[in-house]
């Protein structure tokens, strides 16, 4: 019997058609995967089921009965939950108020409802320690436990192993495997295909909003479900660039900040340093400071091979400007050097080469918040690695993409790195930082713990990442 059906959905923004007679159908007590390239209308068709966007056409049925959604407090009533992959409730609270929030009783009936929801769960969580305080891992738990304990029949993830160490992406599956066991349905957005074809039980393939596919899991591996998504075979991982190292490019010294604790580091042109670590250990604080809007308050910084470009690790907040066209967000880095003054007619053919390169397929003149997630990554990407830089900050490069799109991605990086660009790359993408780091350190707690060369290896990044290896 089908828990939860949308049919024949369609929805457009502006010039983009983002679904074009999508369909999704949902099980009761299954893990379904929903796959597709970035564009491929996956965000929008959850919206619609979590009531963010109204459809065009088409229809929602739940329990064979036709709904519409009108906002997630109905979505909530219906029994659907939506948890994303960062932390969406208030650090300031306790565990205890951050799962009560918006419940009704007396103070002391919603801790007592919160003691029991951790308990059930196994949380292990203190009730009454602020949630600001709470380990990334910890937080994704929460706000699925508070989702839960909204009775929710179906939970929405999205990409919810993207943050986590390799120990707590076996202990997140596990658990929601657990739910499965409970009864509950999940649906799983994510680009970690080796994931998906060892938890879910069936998947469906989104490409340019039409379905491709729904089927069993049972029998795919990764590359065959990357073929469902691309139309071809997924391209294989790659290795690090193979450079040798040029002068020193930028130099930090005992730099001591809010949330960093005496960071050293040498970068040379013609290489990657790639800095991993579990998301909240320092790596915001370390790319505000570069970007000079944190105020530094001890050591050095030294760039001796500029200019820098910044890839901001938050898209929408600070990487772009999202109601200026795609063509002048391309152009921002130009029009601080040249007063402003930039040619209409060069900016469009800059933009739309830019546009061919990266596999954004847009419009120049529409404004930035009509891409999708990914794309709007694709040309954040572009800006950062089109001025030529002689340092590149890079934090979280490919977070979001599809697996075509990473590939890209991370092949434009090598290739800046051959022509002598140093890159520092910050992610908290395990894969990442294996397939392009030259060297590794990680994160921990605002310090960086230096990786032993000949322990280029998952479990002892991963032990790093979560303190083992902390003096």
């Amino acid at each position: 019997m089908t828990q939860v059906a949308l049919r024949n959905v369609y929805k457009r923004f502006a010039a983009t058609e983002a679904l074009r007679g999508a369909n999704l159908e949902l099980e009761p007590a299954e893990i379904h995967a929903l796959l597709g390239e970035n564009g491929a209308g996956k965000s929008t068709l959850v919206r619609v089921l979590y009531g963010l966007v109204e459809p065009d056409r088409g229809e929602v049925r739940i329990d064979d009965e036709p709904v519409s959604i009108t906002s997630p407090h109905h979505a909530l009533a219906l029994g659907i939950g939506l948890v994303h992959q960062h932390f969406m409730g208030v650090p300031a609270l306790s565990v205890a108020e951050n799962l009560m929030l918006g419940q009704h009783g007396s103070l002391a009936r919603r801790h007592a409802a919160a003691c029991e929801l951790l308990e059930r769960y196994q949380l292990g969580l203190d009730p009454d320690r602020p949630a600001g305080e709470l380990a990334v891992a910890e937080q994704q738990r929460l706000e699925i436990v508070r989702a839960l304990g909204r009775d929710v029949k179906l939970l929405i993830l999205d990409e919810p192993t993207a943050v986590l160490a390799p120990s707590e992406v076996e202990l997140l599956l596990a658990w929601l495997s657990g739910l499965r066991e409970e009864g509950r349905t999940v649906l799983l957005i994510s680009h970690k295909l080796t994931e998906v074809s060892s938890l879910c039980d069936r998947v469906t393939v989104l490409r340019h909003g039409l379905n491709v596919i729904t089927r069993e899991v049972a029998g795919l591996d990764a590359a065959q479900l990357g073929r469902f998504m691309l139309g071809e075979a997924p391209p294989p991982p790659g290795q690090p660039p193979q450079t040798q190292p040029g002068q020193v490019a930028l130099r930090l010294e005992a730099v001591r900040a809010q949330g960093l604790s005496g960071i050293e580091l040498e970068l040379r042109s013609g290489e990657i340093l790639a800095l991993g670590g579990i998301d909240g250990n320092g790596q915001g604080p370390l790319e505000q400071v570069l970007a000079g809007v944190r105020t530094l308050h001890s050591g050095s910084i030294e760039l001796l091979c500029p200019p820098l470009a910044l890839l901001s690790g938050e898209r929408e907040r600070t990487g772009l400007v999202l109601e200026l066209a795609i063509e002048e967000n391309l152009a921002l880095p130009q029009a601080a050097h040249r007063h402003g003054f930039l040619s209409p007619r060069a900016l469009r053919g800059s933009a739309l080469d830019m546009l061919q390169r990266f596999g954004i397929r847009a419009r120049p003149e529409l404004p930035a918040r009509v891409l999708s997630g990914g794309n709007q990554q694709k040309l954040c990407v572009a800006r950062a690695l089109c001025g030529g830089p002689g340092v590149l900050v890079a934090v979280n490069p490919t977070r979001g993409l599809d697996v075509a799109g990473t590939a890209l991605v991370r092949e434009e990086i090598r290739s800046l790195t051959a022509s002598g660009c140093a890159v520092l790359l910050i992610s908290t993408d395990l894969d990442e930082v294996l397939e392009l780091g030259n060297r590794i350190a990680v994160f921990f707690r605002g310090a960086l713990l230096p990786l032993d060369p000949a322990h280029h290896d998952r479990a002892e990044i991963g032990r790093l990442m979560l303190g083992e290896g902390a003096a």
